[in-house]
């Protein structure tokens, strides 16, 4: 026996509903696979420089007025080599303080960074390792951006667990997640402490500067669980990008969708009647 008309319709209802409501619930994250990039002004001597992006396709990606102790959010962008460009701030046509070079590979994520003093300001490139921690932990590392403090040693919650010289960045290590403080210990003088609350299954790199002498220490997350954080600083210039998914917008359109056939199988119903 063929089944009748209305029957036909209610079961595409019911499927269009299944997918909208499908579409509106909470989604595991997805790995986050793209490639990214990020900037940070970390030379304490050298004043706000621009800093232009430039991959050898010819596209450019400019940042603005980057301070001292600034890092900008993460950009996705393609694969491929790059030129990384800092020029004092509102000269566009000023020689380029510092330029440097990134190949970035597909599915990793960097910072570049302006590094040292400026008589040798350099451009590094960080590779930021985004691998989820354990559960229960958090993973952190240093970058150590204040000339005055040398080398400094990182504490979290009392317990030693990373130590960086001036101009460099540690290797990320894994800790217990949760509220405590950083402790950044230079040399001579009292350590700054910093205190935050670490996500379980983030990724943060611990910014030292220094600001009218004193020892300073900045959070940055660079990951929440599997998704790349969107934004690490400053809110100007490079911006996030969300993870792919099934939109809001997507889903009111089934839902839409399945309101609309309900309204048909209404009234072809009326009609049969």
């Amino acid at each position: 026996m063929t089944a009748r008309p209305h029957r036909l319709l209610a079961a595409g209802l019911v499927a269009l509903l299944v997918a909208a409501l499908s579409a509106l619930a909470v989604q595991p994250a997805a790995a986050a696979t793209g490639t990214y990039l990020r900037l940070a002004h970390l030379s304490p001597d050298t004043p706000p420089v621009d800093v232009v992006v430039t991959s050898f396709s010819g596209a450019t990606s400019e940042l603005d007025g980057v301070a001292y102790g600034d890092v900008s959010s993460y950009k996705r962008i393609e694969p491929g080599a790059y030129t990384v460009q800092m020029r004092p701030a509102g000269e566009p046509d000023a020689v380029p303080i510092v330029t440097g070079t990134l190949e970035a590979e597909p599915g990793r994520a960097y910072t570049a960074a302006g590094l040292g003093p400026n008589a040798q300001l350099a451009v590094n490139v960080l590779v930021d390792d985004l691998t989820p921690p354990p559960a229960g932990q958090a993973r952190v590392r240093v970058v150590q951006g204040a000339a005055e403090a040398g080398d400094v040693a990182i504490r979290w919650n009392g317990t030693p667990v990373l130590e960086a010289a001036f101009g460099s960045a540690t290797e990320y290590v894994t800790v217990p997640a949760g509220p405590g403080s950083f402790d950044v210990q230079r040399a001579t003088g009292d350590p700054a402490a910093v205190d935050v609350e670490l996500a379980a299954g983030g990724v943060y790199s611990v910014i030292v500067v220094q600001q009218d002498g004193e020892l300073t220490g900045q959070l940055r997350t660079d990951a929440l669980g599997p998704d790349v954080a969107p934004a690490g600083g400053i809110d100007t210039g490079l911006g996030g990008t969300a993870a792919p998914g099934v939109t809001p917008a997507v889903a009111v359109a089934l839902l839409a969708g399945a309101a609309a056939a309900g309204v048909a199988v209404s009234r072809r119903r009326a009609r049969l009647r």
